[in-house]
């Protein structure tokens, strides 16, 4: 009798830790769904006041509309909150837009995210920001620009190390050009060093046939030529 006794109680004791166990596993669940405001929207009213909180740079109202419940993923037609952040080199909402989730890589029809836009500005604080946010280093527009794109074809040195220290692909090419050959078709010197230096290919062909040193002759740019000649174009 005695051991039917403890075999009942130990049954029952491994009943309880079962059901409590499930109830843990449904309450992780839970706690692992993603916030309502997280999820991409089309445009409304908190979205369209958020967005333009954050084109103002308010903080207090940008944190005060999330708090009520604003999406901080809407597509507004001029993008999302945190493209708006970006425009406005807004760096305190652009960080609080991320750190409460906003998407780094929503973007509108043309695909244009706000990291090319950070890269374009020459803004080196914001590109960190967003890059340390996972947004995507070689994400592509509509029209095939990248963010290292943008920043080379401004003359945004330094942002562009940064990009290519975070993974930005060196070799990449847009209309037929790379990206080599567009910098050189620009006359920056210091840009064209750095792509070199990151192994970006010399001898690369266009859909033309045209070669970086092409574009360099044809610029009359001699630094350049004399620069790619000893990164070993061929002649």
């Amino acid at each position: 009798m005695a051991k039917g006794i403890g075999f009942s109680h130990r049954s029952l004791l491994l009943s309880v830790l079962l059901l409590a166990a499930g109830l843990l596993s449904v309450t992780g669940c839970a706690s692992r769904e993603t916030p309502a405001n997280l999820d991409q929207q089309a445009e409304n009213a908190l979205g369209s006041d958020l967005y333009q909180a954050a084109a103002e740079a308010d903080f207090d109202a940008v944190k005060r509309l999330k708090e009520s419940g604003a999406p901080l993923n809407t597509l507004t037609g001029n993008g999302t909150p945190l493209m708006a952040a970006v425009r406005g080199k807004a760096d305190r909402v652009v960080w609080y837009l991320l750190s409460q989730g906003a998407n780094p890589d929503l973007a509108e029809s043309d695909q244009v995210t706000p990291l090319m836009v950070a890269a374009e500005q020459g803004d080196r604080r914001l590109t960190r920001l967003l890059l340390s946010g996972g947004a995507k280093v070689n994400a592509t527009d509509m029209k095939g620009f990248t963010p290292v794109i943008r920043a080379a074809e401004t003359g945004q040195l330094s942002v562009v190390k940064i990009l290519l220290t975070a993974g930005a692909n060196v070799n990449v090419s847009q209309d037929g050009e790379s990206l080599l050959m567009k910098v050189v078709a620009t006359g920056d010197l210091l840009t064209a060093e750095m792509l070199l230096a990151a192994g970006a290919d010399v001898n690369f062909r266009a859909e033309n046939g045209e070669t970086a040193l092409d574009v360099a002759r044809t610029n009359n740019h001699q630094d350049l030529e004399m620069l790619l000649v000893q990164a070993g174009a061929n002649l």
